[in-house]
């Protein structure tokens, strides 16, 4: 009975048969997909208590982005490969649990340089094989006219994920910190929690996410690079990536923004940076529907416009906590678009007509150099903000961006253009 009420549910939702029946491993994958950038990413979300905690700079902090950048670009590209010949449960399992191993390890007094070294391990171990492995299941579970809706609803669950998460971080800090506000405890608190939750989601997949069989023919070899190196759509994709994801990475500075400079709370920035995520399902799973049924470079175009006007006006806001209820407004909004952006640019591998033995060497590739800001964009906004002290280096900062949201627009712009004269043939 509840097997057919959800039946009827995905085909008024006009899911076909293909995602329908792949629906809840959809969802297995995304939550998956939230919970391993738990520990890697958590210190933007309690940004001034983690540089106290651990005596760091703004340059420091931006220093760890860069790390897990580097290593990251490295891993990406054979990481995709990897993808396309083992098994995805295996990925998934090995990676969770590592990472959250690597949460156990900063609980240790650690020091700067050591810290870095974690760094270094959770961008091996969070970015290698994980996300291209992720991008190839969301895309063979699904059916080629659900693309939209695949990644919509991938990363819809990664949103909701990401919120549950979040906000049990908060109760974490809030029970670490106690009544005197001990911030050392309540990192503490933080790292544990995430590290066991982590552990936790890498068993669960271990026993529930089931690998489709794999014909050796369709492992592709290291030659597969070069194919998938041809390919126009491969370096588009790529481009739009690279704009979009320094946005991601920016998206973290919004937070501090807000704590420093218009006078909010901490548990303000730690609750809004929760409940953001829950706002992504609106440009997640709103965008997927519009993407499949008006084209994904009409709704990444929309996006990157609408995110470069929101982020001028948070630029042009009076820097009091007068301002904190539109910068709110704002911030919501362009996070709703954001989300469009994040999930759709995926759904063009199946726009662009790259091949599906190819989609995990496809990812790898379109990640080391769409991820490529992981390596500059958090130094570039540390020192913008250490050399430009108070709203001067954030203004300078949200100027660069807006710069990189107006090239993202350009260059969904040449995909339609590419789109017009190498239409898919179905």
């Amino acid at each position: 009975m509840r097997e057919e009420m959800m039946n009827n549910l995905f085909k008024k939702l006009g899911f076909g048969d293909k995602m329908a029946k792949n629906f809840w491993a959809i969802i297995i994958v995304a939550f998956g997909g939230a919970i391993i950038y738990g520990l890697p990413y958590f210190r933007f979300d309690y940004y001034d208590a983690y540089l106290a905690t651990y005596h760091l700079t703004n340059t420091q902090m931006g220093v760890f982005g860069s790390i897990l950048g580097i290593f990251g670009m490295i891993s990406y590209l054979f990481g995709g490969i990897v993808a396309d010949r083992f098994s995805t449960r295996m990925i998934l399992t090995v990676s969770l649990i590592g990472t959250g191993l690597g949460g156990f390890v900063h609980l240790l007094p650690l020091n700067y340089y050591q810290l870095l070294v974690l760094y270094a391990f959770w961008g091996i171990s969070s970015l290698f094989a994980f996300w291209p492995a992720c991008v190839k299941a969301v895309r063979i579970l699904s059916g080629s006219d659900d693309q939209g809706k695949a990644y919509g609803f991938f990363e819809g669950g990664r949103g909701i994920g990401a919120a549950l998460m979040a906000m049990g971080a908060v109760v974490a800090f809030r029970v670490g910190i106690g009544q005197i506000d001990n911030e050392v405890a309540g990192m503490k608190a933080v790292i544990v929690y995430y590290s066991v939750l982590t552990i936790a989601m890498g068993i669960f997949c271990f026993f529930t996410v089931k690998d489709g069989h794999m014909e050796a023919s369709d492992r592709i070899s290291f030659k597969g690079i070069g194919q998938v190196l041809k390919m126009p759509a491969v370096w588009i994709i790529s481009f739009v990536t690279f704009c979009n994801y320094v946005f991601t990475l920016s998206l973290y500075y919004f937070t501090p923004y807000a704590t420093s400079i218009l006078g909010a709370t901490v548990t303000f920035g730690a609750t809004l940076a929760a409940l953001k995520r829950w706002f992504s399902l609106f440009g997640n799973i709103g965008g997927g529907f519009f993407s499949d049924k008006f084209g994904t470079g009409n709704a990444l175009l929309i996006s990157f416009l609408i995110m470069a006007l929101g982020t001028v006006g948070i630029l042009v806001l009076p820097t009091n906590s007068g301002s904190i209820a539109i910068f709110t407004v704002l911030f919501v909004l362009i996070y709703i678009f954001y989300n469009v952006n994040y999930a759709q640019t995926w759904a063009m591998m199946d726009e662009g007509a790259v091949p599906e033995k190819y989609s995990g060497t496809a990812a790898g590739i379109i990640s080391t150099i769409g991820y490529l800001p992981e390596i500059f964009v958090s130094v570039l906004a540390g020192v913008m903000i250490d050399q430009n002290p108070g709203v001067g280096g954030y203004r300078v900062f949200f100027g660069f961006l807006v710069v990189m949201l107006i090239l993202g627009a350009f260059f969904v712009l040449v995909w339609k253009a590419y789109l017009k004269k190498h239409p898919k043939v179905k």
